[in-house]
């Protein structure tokens, strides 16, 4: 059976390779391979997204867990998804140098929340949530 942290961090790494495509594509200015590997990239953004804000934060939350992370972590998934919308209209415009600032700064806050999810969210979740695991990452799945 897998941790919530193993899944959870499995998605991150789904992301990051969407990311990382997108933006090789849109520095290279070839927007057709760039608009579908970023709408690729922000649907796997946003589902992971959903799969934390209606499934995991909150069962964290009502099982006790800490709030103030939670709360953080929401805090930049708003952040996130700005900068995803920025992303958006920079590739809608074929602009490669504003979608290269805003993936130098997307990279820089993903890895901070990536790894603040990673090491101390996601564990607690293990801890926290541990007998109803499985049923969470299928509830997750579903989503």
């Amino acid at each position: 059976m897998k941790t919530i942290k193993e899944f959870m961090a499995a998605g991150h790494t789904a992301c990051d390779n969407e990311f990382a495509r997108a933006e090789e594509a849109a520095l290279a200015n070839n927007w057709s391979v760039a608009e579908t590997a970023f709408t690729t990239f922000q649907s796997a953004m946003s589902h992971h997204f959903k799969m934390e804000e209606e499934v995991l934060f909150p069962t964290l939350k009502s099982s006790g867990g800490p709030a103030g992370p939670v709360h953080v972590m929401l805090m930049e998934h708003a952040q996130i998804k700005e900068l995803l919308k920025q992303m958006a209209e920079a590739v809608a415009q074929k602009d490669a140098q504003r979608y290269g600032g805003l993936s130098e700064t997307l990279l820089i806050v993903m890895q901070q929340h990536n790894y603040k999810e990673e090491n101390i969210l996601y564990s607690m979740a293990d801890d926290i949530l541990a007998q109803e695991r499985e049923a969470l990452i299928e509830r997750m799945q579903a989503v």
